[in-house]
C-alpha cells in the first residue's frame, strides 16, 4: 500500500448513509445477496469452463495451453485493477439515480454485451478482447453492488448482511457449474448465465433508494487515477492493518486451492482420471462448509458485538484445515480438510467485510474505492502464491507449500489485533 499524504474534503449526499441510517429495508435484505450470486455466476461460468472449451476450439493442441494462460492472466490482471478503479468512479457519480444504480446496471450489460462476443469468437484475439471487456463490466456492477452495504445498513447488522454476501460467491459458483453442464456449445455455456445474472442486477437496481451526491466532485487528474488503487495507512491505520490480514490469510487459502490438483497426482499418485471428480468433491464440501457457516458467523458478531476474535478464530480455522490437507495419506483425509478450510472461510468471509465496514471513514465518501482496494488483498496472491511457489515445492514438496501458507495465514490472522477502535 503506497503512501498518500493528501487529503480530500468530503463530498455531500442525500439518501441513505451508514452513518445515519435505521436498519436496511427487507427489499434491499433479500435482493442484495440474490443480485451478487447473480453478477458472480455470469463472470464465473466463463471462467469455470467456457474460456477453455473456446480456446480449444479455436487453437491447436500445441498452442492452447499458452492461448488459455494469456486470456486467463490477463483477464485476471483487469479484474484486479478494474475492481478498486469502478468503485472510485462509482463513490463519485452524481447522476440523478444515485451513485451505485448506473454502475451496476450498466456494469451488468456491458458484461453481458461482452459474453456474446465472447461465446461467437473465432480467434484468440477476440476471445482475449471479449474477457476482458467483461471483466471490466462485471467487476463495475460489483464494485457498486458491495458499496451499497455500508450506504444502506446500520452497524448492528453489518454481519449478518456480510454473511449473506460471503455466501454468493460459492452459490455463483456452483450455479454456473449447473448451467455450464447443460449446455454443449460455448456461446450457451457463457450466455444464459450472464442473461439469468444481469437480468438479476438489474431488477434489484430498482429495489433501493440510492445515496445521491449534492456536489460535483473535482475532476480526475492522474494522481487522483493512482490514488483508486490504495489507501492512505498513516491516516486510517485501522484499515491497514486489515488489508494486511486479509492478504496473508488469502495467501495462505491459495497455496492449497491453486495446487490441489498437482497435489492429488504427485503427491496422493491418484490416476489423472479421477482428479476431474475429486476436485469437484474437494470444491463442493468447502463450498458447503461456507456457505453453512457464512450466515451464522455474520450475525454471531452482530450479536456479541465483536469482530477481531472472530476473524481470528476464523482464520485460524482456516489454517487448520490447511495443515490436514498437508498432511493428509488419503484422498478422504483432503476432502475434510476442505470441509474444515469452508467453514473457516464462511465465518472469515463474513465477519472480514463486517470489520472493514466499521472501520470506513466517517465522511463515506470512499466506500466503494476502500473495498476495491480490499478485493485487491483477496485477488493478489493468486498472482503471488505461483510465483514463489516453485521453489517451495522443488525443496519440500506441496506439503511444505501448504504449512508454508498455513504459517503466513495464522501471523496474519494475529495482525488483526492490531487495529484500534474497534472490537
Amino acid at each position: 500500500m503506497a503512501l498518500d499524504i493528501t487529503q480530500k474534503a468530503p463530498v455531500s449526499s442525500t439518501g441513505p448513509n451508514s452513518a445515519a441510517t435505521g436498519r436496511a429495508p427487507r427489499a434491499y435484505v433479500i435482493g442484495m445477496p440474490i443480485a451478487s450470486a447473480g453478477l458472480w455466476m455470469a463472470l464465473l461460468a466463463p471462467a469455470l469452463v467456457v474460456l477453455a472449451i473456446k480456446v480449444s476450439e479455436i487453437t491447436t493442441p500445441d498452442t492452447r495451453a499458452g492461448a488459455l494462460s494469456l486470456v486467463a492472466g490477463v483477464g485476471a490482471a483487469v479484474a484486479l485493477l478494474a475492481n478498486p478503479f469502478f468503485g472510485r468512479l462509482s463513490d463519485r457519480t452524481t447522476s440523478r439515480f444515485g451513485m451505485r444504480k448506473p454502475w451496476i446496471v450498466g456494469g451488468s450489460l456491458i458484461g453481458l454485451a461482452a459474453l456474446f462476443l465472447l461465446g461467437s469468437a473465432a480467434d484468440v484475439g477476440t476471445v482475449l478482447a471479449a474477457w476482458v471487456v467483461a471483466q471490466l463490466g462485471f467487476n463495475a456492477a460489483l464494485a457498486a453492488l458491495v458499496a451499497t452495504l455500508p450506504d444502506q445498513a446500520a452497524p448492528s447488522e453489518r454481519g449478518r448482511l456480510s454473511g449473506l454476501i460471503g455466501m454468493t460467491l460459492p452459490i455463483g459458483l456452483v450455479s454456473a457449474a449447473y448451467f455450464a453442464q447443460m449446455f454443449d456449445n460455448a456461446l450457451q455455456m457463457a450466455v444464459v448465465p450472464g442473461i439469468v445474472g444481469t437480468a438479476i442486477a438489474i431488477a434489484f437496481a430498482f429495489t433501493f433508494k440510492d445515496r445521491v451526491l449534492t456536489e460535483k466532485p473535482e475532476p480526475l487528474n492522474f494522481r487522483e487515477i493512482l490514488g483508486s488503487f490504495y489507501f492512505n495507512p498513516r491516516l486510517f491505520p485501522g484499515l491497514g492493518w486489515a488489508w494486511l490480514t486479509k492478504f496473508m490469510v488469502y495467501v495462505g487459502y491459495c497455496a492449497g486451492l491453486l495446487y490441489l490438483p498437482y497435489f492429488f497426482t504427485d503427491h496422493l499418485h491418484v490416476a489423472e482420471t479421477q482428479v476431474t471428480s475429486l476436485v469437484f468433491q474437494a470444491t463442493l464440501v468447502s463450498s458447503a462448509g461456507t456457505v453453512i457457516t457464512s450466515l451464522a458467523g455474520g450475525w454471531i458478531s452482530d450479536r456479541i458485538g465483536k469482530r477481531k476474535g472472530m476473524v481470528i478464530i476464523s482464520a485460524l480455522i482456516m489454517m487448520a484445515g490447511l495443515i490436514v490437507i498437508a498432511t493428509s495419506t488419503g484422498t478422504g483425509q483432503v476432502l475434510v480438510g476442505q470441509g474444515i478450510l469452508g467453514l473457516g472461510l464462511g465465518v472469515f468471509s463474513a465477519v472480514d467485510v463486517a470489520l472493514i465496514t466499521d472501520l470506513l471513514p466517517k465522511d463515506q465518501s470512499e466506500n466503494a474505492k476502500t473495498f476495491g482496494v480490499f478485493n485487491i488483498a483477496q485477488a493478489l496472491p493468486q498472482s503471488l502464491v505461483p510465483a514463489i511457489a516453485f521453489p517451495v515445492i522443488a525443496i519440500g514438496g506441496y506439503p511444505a507449500l501448504f504449512l508454508g501458507g498455513a504459517v503466513v495465514g495464522i501471523i496474519g490472522a494475529l495482525l488483526v489485533t492490531r487495529i484500534k477502535g474497534v472490537k
